[in-house]
């Protein structure tokens, strides 16, 4: 370029260039003035706007503390949520606790109550096993089912007297209950908790108050059993010992203890207690009978006519009046003869005037003799049953045909036969009932 040239271009603003070199490779890229510029107060109003912010905070330090006031109480919100929360889930892990332990504790107190239930009923199916054979009856009746609450219709109860509780559907609800996981999860894992509704313990108390309901009114239908065959044993006895009195036969004085009826005994009285009275009420029954059996009250010829009664009557010899001993019953030779009542043979064989005889030992005193016999079929020594065959009629001895001398004696004086005839048909009713 000549020296005239670039005189001109003297004094002239040249654009400012950028160079980019790469491999040798030249790039010239041309800016020009006013963007430059441009860029340049862009970045100076941002640097002094950055700069004014700066001040202003440092001069009002009062924002950043509020700031971190602010963060600070969000922060203790938020720990007093989780505290609470904490807190929440410890009482209801304690109450699910403590609902399990009081579960636990109703379903053993149940099962106690349920061998007790069966013990009972053992003693009890034998006392009345022994009240049956006495003729006493069940006058109160086990219930099957609960009379309290209709809910207890499921509960299946044993003919005995006790509760199935282990195969009732109300006690599979409370075992349910206590199977269910009331805190599911690791120890270290956060807890999830299955909170139980309001009806759950409700039902779950429902559960338990229906099967002790029915256990209660089993105790108490156990008790009234037992009531009830007391007052049936001893108005039993009473009324054999009645017999007794009405033949003047004095009994010995533990038979006549507490006789008499109705008995009904405190309902307050424990269960052992009461049951121990039934036995020994069913022990004077039983001692009573037995020694009732032994009464000459049976007919020793059923259906005979009586030819000749206890007492004065004239003699078929002298034709005068003299003192009968006995009964005379008419009958064909041959016909069987039974003990009037159960006892020891103390006599058996030819007795004067009295032919072929046969006297029984009844005890208390009381014998009887059964005379002009054409057979005898005991032995000395022998014991007898009642209505059992002693021998057959005959007319031996001082007799004027064929017929029973039939003699009652009391401590071996003559007593009227007509006495025990009379109260036999009482006294069967009785041994049969």
């Amino acid at each position: 370029m000549s020296q005239a040239a670039e005189n001109r271009q003297f004094g002239k603003r040249q654009p400012s260039k950028v160079v980019i070199s790469s491999n040798g490779t030249v790039r010239e890229f041309k800016i020009h003035a006013g963007l430059l510029t441009a860029i340049g107060a862009v970045f100076t109003m941002f640097m002094v706007g950055y700069l004014s912010a700066t001040a202003y905070l440092a001069f009002r330090d009062d924002l950043v503390a509020a700031s971190f006031i602010k963060q600070m109480r969000m922060k203790h919100e938020y720990e007093d949520r989780i505290a609470a929360l904490r807190t929440k889930v410890d009482r209801i892990t304690s109450r699910q606790l403590l609902d399990q332990q009081a579960v636990e504790a109703k379903v053993a107190d149940l099962m106690r109550q349920q061998e007790m239930l069966t013990g009972r009923s053992g003693a009890l199916e034998g006392l009345m096993n022994r009240a049956k054979q006495n003729g006493l009856g069940t006058s109160v009746p086990v219930p099957v089912q609960n009379p309290l609450k209709a809910e207890a219709d499921n509960v299946d109860t044993i003919k005995t007297g006790s509760i199935a509780i282990k195969d009732s559907p109300l006690f599979a609800d409370a075992s349910s209950f206590l199977r269910g996981s009331r805190i599911n999860g690791d120890a270290g894992a956060p807890l999830a908790l299955d909170v139980p509704s309001i009806a759950e313990p409700t039902q779950t108390v429902r559960v338990f108050a229906n099967v002790m309901d029915q256990i209660n009114a089993v105790a108490i239908a156990q008790r009234e059993q037992i009531v009830a065959l007391q007052s049936d044993a001893h108005s039993k006895t009473g009324k054999l010992a009645s017999i007794f009195d009405t033949l003047k036969i004095r009994l010995p004085a533990e038979l006549t203890e507490n006789v008499g009826g109705p008995f009904i005994p405190s309902r307050t009285m424990d269960f052992e207690d009461l049951t121990d009275d039934l036995g020994e009420a069913l022990d004077r029954l039983e001692a009573l009978k037995y020694k009732v059996k032994k009464l000459p009250v049976g007919n020793p010829l059923p259906g005979a006519a009586i030819s000749s009664s206890f007492g004065n009557r004239v003699d078929p010899f002298h034709r005068s009046s003299a003192f009968h001993s006995g009964m005379d019953f008419r009958a064909s030779t041959g016909t069987p003869i039974y003990a009037s009542g159960a006892g020891k043979v103390i006599k058996a064989g030819s007795n004067g005037g009295y032919g072929l005889m046969v006297e029984i030992d009844h005890g208390q005193g009381i014998t009887t003799r059964y005379a002009h016999m054409s057979k005898i079929l005991v032995s000395v020594g022998d014991k007898v049953s009642t209505k059992q065959k002693i021998g057959r009629v005959g007319s031996t001895g001082r007799s004027t045909g064929p017929h029973l001398h039939y003699e009652v004696r009391r401590n071996q004086d003559a007593t009227n036969p007509a006495r025990f005839l009379k109260i036999g048909n009482e006294v069967n009713q009785l041994l049969k009932s």
